[in-house]
């Protein structure tokens, strides 16, 4: 697990106080500085996976990542 993967999971535990335990998958976008993909296996039969993007660097990205779980 890479460190914005656990980075991710602190924001979830923090957000909705429990342990996320699904699939997570952080990966970089092209080859430039800036860019991630996010991905989470939700294990609902209605909603498997949630895929956030964004061409930010790693700092913002989480930031980013937290403002979109928040506004789920």
């Amino acid at each position: 697990m890479n460190e914005l993967e656990k980075a991710i999971l602190e924001i979830i535990k923090k957000r909705y106080k429990r342990e996320y335990n699904g699939g997570i998958k952080v990966t970089k976008l092209g080859k430039g500085e800036a860019g991630y993909k996010l991905i989470l296996d939700l294990g609902n039969p209605d909603k498997k996976i949630l895929q956030i993007s964004a061409d930010l660097n790693a700092e913002d990205f989480l930031k980013y990542i937290e403002q979109e779980l928040i506004s789920r």
